[in-house]
């Protein structure tokens, strides 16, 4: 099976139809520890750059 590709919308509606195409329990897994490891690393950027952030 393919695993998502694309913007975060390209793959929120790619994991829509793999719902209803019956996927199996391990591609959805992979998809989820990929996207939530994603979000992590963003929030990491995040959190960095608010430290960096100077309040004038």
């Amino acid at each position: 099976m393919d695993d998502l590709t694309g913007t975060a919308t390209e793959r929120m509606s790619q994991l829509r139809e793999a719902g209803a195409d019956g996927k199996d329990a391990a591609w959805l897994e992979r998809q989820l520890l990929s996207a939530l490891q994603g979000w992590q690393a963003t929030e990491d950027s995040l959190t960095k750059l608010r430290e960096a952030h100077e309040d004038f």
